[in-house]
Order: C-alpha cells, then sequence, then structure tokens
C-alpha cells in the first residue's frame, strides 16, 4: 500500500457506484489511494493519468480540479457511475 504525507481537499466529493460497490473521494490523497490500491482494472490510460496528475498535484500548486477531473475520466474508463453536484 502507497502512503501519502500530504493532501489536498476538492471543493466537492465524487461518489462513485458499480455492483454493490459506493466509494465516496473527496482529495487528491483518497483518489490516489483508491487508484493505486482498490481499482477494478489495471493500468488504462486515463487511470495513468489520473495518478500522473494526483502525485504532481500533491507535490505543487496545482489546482486540485486537475486531479478531480483527471480521477472522474478514470472513474468512467473503470465502468463507474460518476455522481457529483459538478461533473467534469
Amino acid at each position: 500500500m502507497t502512503i501519502y504525507a500530504t493532501d489536498r481537499l476538492w471543493d466537492e466529493a465524487v461518489v462513485l457506484e458499480a455492483k454493490g460497490r459506493v466509494l465516496r473521494v473527496q482529495s487528491t490523497r483518497d483518489a490516489l489511494l483508491c487508484l493505486k490500491n482498490h481499482w477494478p482494472t489495471e493500468n488504462g490510460p486515463a487511470m495513468r493519468t489520473a495518478i500522473s496528475v494526483g502525485e504532481q498535484g500533491l507535490t505543487s500548486d496545482d489546482d486540485p480540479a486537475f486531479a478531480r477531473r483527471a480521477f472522474i475520466e478514470a472513474a468512467r474508463e473503470a465502468g463507474f457511475s460518476v455522481n457529483a453536484w459538478t461533473v467534469a
């Protein structure tokens, strides 16, 4: 399991649903842990992008919304239903 010492909260959480599973993700750190440790697919292009954008977001001043949007795309790629008030 990967450990991240920093975090960047998102303005709004993203709720993912698939086959009896519901995941609530509210930060860049949450997204990275989910992608690296609990993701149902391996190495899709959107997943790789989301990991890269998320890792950069934890070590830079990038807007956390970039990581959120990348995570939403990875979730769609993996077949999750994405629920949020605002969807990228």
